[in-house]
């Protein structure tokens, strides 16, 4: 056979010759072999992840095949489906699709390693409706650790079925077997089996033939083998001609896939006009425009990609920091975000820590693109032309503007031991590492009182006092204990060095307080207060001048979205006998047609210092509703901990496992139940009363590091979910040596 002379594909343009390029002249594949490929696979599976590289993979799979430290254990919290009090502008729902340097990274994993830096995650969970794990694998599970975090703080995950131009054998997908399609079958079962909430389907690969009706069948029977609550999203990418061409809105080119999907997701070249178009049609078609989510790209407002520029709406500058100038016309025609690859501020921008400084340029220009935030002067990347970054709009057009905001908790429970992704250590060298814990990360708290472009701006306004937070974490690793996050709250005055006063105590006269409190909202949330809840809250007080008060308040407000008339309820914290105290407060029923609005902290007293002063500490908050357990508590209890040895060499681990037991007979049936730990939350992992980590299943992988060798107390302790009280601690505790050793199969 002769060989095809290749044209100057510069001359053809860039994206039709480089897709000629790939067809007649495919570049070498350097990647790793098969071989390769197994066995870095077979090491992830160690780090609880999970993806199939192949239809063989995918087609073999079977839920004996499952390793519990793959499962997300925390169940999706239910949000209320009441908004937020008081949301000015259009809004906007968000969906994050993570396409995150690749994937799969350790930071991710069960075990994670010390990092020298903050890696992507994401800190505004509260914005946030759904979020797509994306890696170019055939099948990409969400790791466990992602699915917890997000299922916590109420975020449907999904995962990701991709077919790419290089995907061998795509006519297996559509393969039928007695009328049913397997794929369909064991992607479903993948989502029920490793506790996620459904799919991302893109097919960016043309067919032999047309397979429209068929690809339709396969969306509805997949849809069907889901639980509920669970979405299949379409890409726009395949159309219903058979054709690789994207859309870039709702058209009758993918009209069909939209109608038989839970939404669509449109690729992220748009413009107003397409939005016009696509909103009529969904008008004709009884499709919801806020659940059509239209594409915007990151990565388009770099000047140092390869190629010609990407693009997204708005073509000048759209992308980066002005995500929020597209959501803001995405809000006014009623459309839905799709924010494609929002870890780009942490792969385009310098993650280490600067000297002097309180987080990296990346975080920075987190703060920015989320909150607004004032970005560096100088920002450490590599786009040459001019500062693309540093647009007119950005800080007038941040992310939570535009996005719906979602209430904290469900309506008859919340809870938060502030935990974050990451927490910083400085080692005896001063040098700075970071630990993650990306699965255990909480609801985070407002920290200011005002929107940050406000915060950075108050030093030309009139004088006035102000409370703020600050999340801080203790890591000296104390007997049995781990990191202690915990949230520090001041007070200062900006603008002014003269003495303000905050107000008077409740205490002292309740008529008056709530119009004169100084409050700082924590979360905003939306639970019926026509029933009883009980409110913990553990914290500790600096010894200050008595004068001073500073407690807890609850807001309420009426269930209907008006301009609403807050009414609120003080409980003064008072100091305690030890520097941690933990103090629960009934609160009792209210009249029906009332919400429970706000959590947050208020302080009264005179202060002649403008300098930051330190009130109060709080290291975990819940409010749950009554009845709680009754009698003496519970029956649920952990037992048979052991170690053993998962695998075959060269892939060894050696584990913790262990059982709990009790009967959900007597679980409130308003807090979450785990398929695969019951009503434990999670479990801390001690080693000779040293903490070693947390776990999230009945299995925990040991370390090298960990030093169980000879004879070791091993102790786990069961948390409840909803922070629930406890008669006794519930505990297995154990020693070993080294002849309690035993061999388990090796799951893949």
């Amino acid at each position: 056979m002769s060989s095809l002379q290749f044209p100057d594909w510069r001359n053809i343009g860039w994206h039709i010759g480089k897709r000629l390029k790939d067809i007649f002249q495919p570049s070498p594949n350097n990647g790793p072999s098969k071989e390769e490929r197994l066995a870095q696979r077979l090491r992830d599976v160690l780090k609880g992840f999970t993806y199939f590289d192949n239809f063989d993979e995918l087609e073999a799979w079977s839920t004996a095949t499952v390793d519990p430290i793959q499962q997300a254990n925390t169940p999706i919290l239910e949000r209320s489906t009441s908004s937020v009090q008081g949301q000015a502008f259009p809004k906007s729902k968000v969906l994050l699709c993570h396409d995150y340097s690749g994937g799969y990274h350790d930071y991710e994993s069960v075990r994670p390693s010390l990092q020298e830096s903050q890696l992507y995650c994401c800190e505004y969970l509260q914005y946030v409706d759904t979020f797509i794990y994306f890696s170019h694998k055939l099948v990409c599970i969400p790791p466990p650790t992602w699915t917890n975090t997000l299922h916590r703080n109420g975020v449907r995950v999904l995962g990701t079925f991709i077919l790419e131009p290089q995907t061998p054998d795509v006519a297996r997908l559509l393969a039928k077997i007695d009328g049913r399609y397997p794929v369909a079958e064991n992607l479903a079962a993948m989502a029920t089996t490793y506790g996620f909430d459904g799919w991302l389907i893109n097919i960016e690969k043309e067919f032999s033939t047309n397979v429209t009706e068929h690809m339709v069948d396969f969306i509805r029977e997949l849809k069907k083998g889901l639980t509920k609550g669970c979405q299949v999203i379409w890409y726009d990418a395949l159309t219903s001609e058979n054709k690789l061409k994207y859309q870039n809105g709702l058209t009758p080119k993918n009209l069909v896939f939209a109608q038989a999907s839970d939404a669509l997701f449109t690729n992220y070249k748009w413009t107003e006009a397409k939005l016009h178009s696509s909103k009529q049609l969904a008008l004709e078609n009884n499709i919801r425009t806020k659940d059509t989510y239209f594409g915007i790209d990151a990565w388009a407002q770099n000047t140092d990609m390869p190629g010609p520029p990407r693009v997204t709406f708005p073509p000048d500058g759209g992308g980066g920091t002005n995500i929020g100038l597209a959501m803001r016309t995405l809000a006014e025609n009623t459309f839905a975000t799709a924010i494609f690859a929002p870890g780009w501020v942490y792969e385009h921008f310098p993650t280490i820590r600067q000297q002097a400084a309180s987080f990296s340029v990346a975080k920075a220009v987190d703060r920015s693109l989320w909150e607004g935030a004032t970005l560096p002067d100088e920002v450490g990347c590599d786009c040459h032309k001019g500062k693309p970054h540093h647009t007119e709009y950005y800080r007038s057009n941040p992310i939570t503007r535009y996005a719906c905001e979602f209430p904290a908790g469900s309506s008859t429970f919340f809870e938060s031991d502030f935990v974050r992704a990451f927490t910083s250590l400085t080692d005896a060298d001063d040098k700075c590492r970071i630990l993650p814990s990306l699965g255990s990360q909480s609801p985070l708290p407002s920290l200011l009182p005002v929107s940050m472009t406000e915060w950075e701006e108050a030093a030309d306004t009139l004088p006035i006092r102000v409370m703020y937070g600050e999340h801080r974490a203790d890591i000296s690793l104390t007997p049995g204990q781990g990191p202690n996050s915990f949230l520090q709250i001041y007070t200062k005055v900006l603008g002014s060095q003269r003495e303000v006063d905050m107000g008077i105590s409740p205490a002292t006269n309740p008529a008056v307080a709530s119009e004169s409190m100084h409050r700082l909202r924590l979360y905003k949330l939306a639970m019926d207060a026509s029933e009883a809840h009980l409110v913990s809250v553990k914290y500790g007080r600096p010894r200050i001048s008595r004068s001073f008060h500073v407690g807890l308040y609850i807001a309420y407000a009426p269930n209907f979205h008006t301009v609403p008339k807050f009414e609120y309820e003080h409980h003064e914290m008072p100091y305690g006998p030890s520097s941690i105290t933990t103090m629960e407060i009934v609160v009792n029923a209210k009249p029906p047609g009332l919400q429970v609005v706000e959590l947050g902290v208020y302080c009264g007293g005179i202060f002649e210092s403008s300098a930051p002063l330190l009130l109060l500490e709080l290291t975990r908050l819940s409010m749950v509703k009554m009845p709680l357990l009754e009698g003496e508590g519970h029956d649920f209890g952990l037992g048979d901990l052991k170690m053993v040895e998962r695998g075959h060499a060269p892939y060894r681990q050696k584990r913790l496992v262990w059982e709990w037991h009790g009967s959900r007979e007597q679980w409130p049936a308003w807090l979450p139940w785990s398929a695969t730990t019951g009503p434990f939350s999670h479990f801390t992992i001690s080693v000779n009363d040293i903490w070693i980590g947390v776990a999230h299943c009945l299995e925990f992988p040991l370390l090298d590091s960990d030093h169980v060798e000879g004879e070791v107390d091993v102790h786990v302790r069961g948390h409840l979910f909803g922070n629930m009280p406890t008669v006794r601690p519930v505990d297995a505790t154990v020693r070993l040596g080294s002849r309690s050793l035993n061999t388990l199969p090796f799951y893949l």
